[in-house]
């Protein structure tokens, strides 16, 4: 357990952490928040020892370890990926080099030298006993679920992007395992597939954990507890994101209400000094009145960022049938990016467009948009459809000579004319910035801009491709709130998860060149996925009471057939494969134990020509094992899911 008391850090004059305490319980995941400049990083970066504070009383074991992931870019340059996520292991790897330098030695002639074969074994039974034989093997899983692929192992990491340098250094914090891990924005750098493999990972960590991160998903499924950093003070939450949404709304509606009741109260004792204030038979009840007005704590209302809301409403209803898509296939050359592509929207939807980057989804997008046209199929808006489409390329567009009001005005309904710089303002044009030229603007501001003109336009189907990459938290709120309250229909593409859950309610995934549609909203699409992970073709309803049952056709009933059987197939291959696997194990822990009696025998070291071989096969032994288990492992993870399946059917 960590204990921290009365920490306090100025900057120059002005005081960035007051009286901040946090006790940090073993195993808690905990998230840190709070604004930008707050000093959510600083704080991070005293607990990791990095600075010193003003004051502070810190309580923690002897042998306790803090890793610490920063938010810039590390000056990693030597070594290789799997060097680099190895590193933290520093007397692993000088045992295996001494381990490799006597091997060498034995090699090159000396080989009867029963001191060095001695040395070995030692060495070998230290390096074992601190799980050297399966650090490389944990190593690589972590690294491959972080994206890295099994040619990076060796490519050397001054040769790859900072985001993915940054990969490794957390391959190697989570490989190191410290009491403590402190995450400063450890989203920024990784795609969803690897986002979702370091939640899942994350969330079987045995340590305690501090998050900072603008991912409130991320901190949703993760975080046991929120810490608040707001005007210096740290204010604890028990709950997750969701919670500490939830309540501190409910906190500041009750401190609203009491510092109401508090101000009726001064009033009414204010009342009573003025009224009596020179009558001498009130004197002492006056004098009274004015003590318990000085002694009475003022409640004081936290700043709030202000916020702009605003609602967009379709200028007016599409037909119901608003996008109808049969048998479509397209392909930018000769491989097929799309394959029987078939799908329904209505008015009135909202659904997510998911899938790993490259998959598809912004083809998809521009093939609805008639930017692209599919080679065979067909795709048909409904009657009355007007698409809206935001992209990041749509800022060369943009009038370069418009100023921001001129330019967003141009193309807006009527509706919104007169609320225009309010609505600007939740984009960040606030003040004179609504009369800067687009010319003079930045990418992001440019590409905030031509957000605004789409939400503004009178269309009724809003197709976007992440709305939320330029905005700050304020501004995601506001565009939430708008889209929440839109009646029109939403297609969505982001890497934003809690955006899209409070947003979808049905998720279109792209995956291997087709999609699969599934209901509910992002955090459903998740558990459904984790639990059907072969595609089902056919779901079986029971017959209801009362009702006329319908007949399967023959065709129905032979696909059905075909599909048990594909299932059953599997299963029958997993059960061979863990049946073959517990033998390999089994044979492989039988040959240790015959190997481990062996080269505890002194003899066997007055014959060089045996106890060499024996070693290598020992350290061979030691190293199959672990990777045995591990494929053991999923065979039965996956063997589990096809169960689940059976028994959903």
């Amino acid at each position: 357990m960590l204990q921290i008391q009365n920490l306090n850090y100025s900057i120059g004059e002005r005081p960035l952490l007051k009286d901040v305490s946090w006790t940090i319980h073993p195993g808690q995941r905990l998230a840190l928040i709070g604004p930008n400049g707050a000093g959510k990083t600083t704080l991070l970066r005293i607990i990791a020892g990095e600075l010193e504070p003003d004051r502070m009383d810190i309580v923690k074991p002897k042998e306790y370890s803090i890793g610490y992931l920063p938010q810039e870019e590390l000056a990693l340059e030597h070594g290789t990926v799997l060097e680099t996520a190895v590193e933290g292991h520093g007397e692993i790897i000088r045992l295996q080099e001494e381990i490799d330098r006597i091997h060498k030695e034995l090699d090159s002639g000396n080989s009867g030298n029963e001191k060095l074969l001695y040395q070995l074994g030692k060495l070998e039974d230290i390096f074992r006993s601190r799980g050297g034989y399966e650090l490389e093997f944990k190593a690589k899983k972590i690294l491959s679920g972080l994206g890295f692929t099994e040619a990076d192992f060796d490519r050397p990491l001054r040769d790859m992007s900072g985001g993915w340098r940054m990969r490794a250094y957390l391959a190697r914090l989570l490989l190191i395992n410290p009491s403590l891990l402190l995450l400063d924005e450890p989203t920024n750098h990784l795609d969803i597939p690897s986002l979702e493999w370091i939640e899942d990972y994350l969330r079987d960590f045995a340590g305690s954990m501090i998050i900072v991160s603008h991912d409130r998903f991320f901190v949703d499924r993760l975080a046991q507890k929120i810490g608040e950093l707001e005007n210096g003070r740290l204010t604890h939450y028990g709950g997750n994101y969701h919670f500490y949404e939830k309540q501190k709304a409910l906190n500041r509606e009750q401190l609203l209400k009491k510092c109401e009741e508090q101000r009726e109260e001064r009033q009414r004792l204010q009342r009573f000094i003025d009224r009596f204030r020179y009558k001498a038979t009130k004197a002492a009840q006056v004098q009274s009145r004015i003590k318990m007005l000085e002694k009475m704590e003022k409640i004081e209302i936290p700043e709030q960022t202000a916020t702009v809301r605003f609602a967009i409403k379709a200028a007016s209803p599409s037909y119901k049938d608003v996008l109808s898509i049969e048998k479509m296939f397209f392909r930018y050359d000769r491989q097929w990016v799309l394959e029987d592509i078939n799908l329904k929207i209505y008015r009135g939807e909202r659904l997510a467009l998911v899938g790993i980057n490259g998959a598809g989804k912004t083809t998809l997008t521009r093939l609805i948009n008639s930017e692209l046209q599919p080679q065979t199929g067909a795709l048909k808006l409904g009657q009355n459809v007007i698409t809206g489409y935001y992209a990041q390329h749509q800022i060369d567009a943009l009038n370069l000579n418009n100023t921001v009001m001129k330019e967003v005005e141009e193309t807006a309904a009527p509706a919104y004319i007169s609320s225009l710089r309010n609505i600007l303002g939740v984009f960040r044009f606030s003040g004179d910035d609504v009369n800067k030229r687009i010319g003079v603007l930045s990418g992001g501001e440019k590409a905030r801009v031509s957000l605004a003109k789409i939400l503004l336009s009178p269309c009724n189907f809003l197709i976007m491709d992440e709305p939320t990459n330029h905005l700050d938290l304020a501004s995601r709120e506001a565009l939430e709130s708008a889209l929440e309250h839109y009646d029109g229909t939403l297609l969505l593409i982001s890497h934003d998860r809690y955006f899209l859950d409070k947003l979808v309610h049905r998720v279109v995934e792209i995956k291997d060149h087709h999609i699969k549609v599934y209901e509910g909203n992002y955090s459903g699409y998740l558990a459904k996925r984790a639990v059907l992970p072969v595609v089902k073709e056919e779901i079986s309803k029971n017959e209801i009471p009362g009702t006329t049952t319908v007949k399967k056709t023959k065709d129905q009933k032979q696909k059905e057939a075909l599909a048990r059987q594909a299932v059953s197939s599997e299963r029958n291959k997993l059960n061979k494969e863990i049946t073959i696997l517990e033998e390999q194990i089994h044979a492989l822990e039988t040959e240790k134990k015959a190997l481990e009696t062996s080269l505890a025998d002194p003899a066997v070291y007055s014959d060089p020509e045996n106890a060499v071989p024996l070693n290598r096969r020992y350290q061979q032994v030691c190293q199959e094992l672990p990777e045995l288990e591990a494929r053991w492992e999923f065979a039965h993870e996956q063997l589990e899911a096809l169960l689940i399946k059976l028994s959903l059917e």
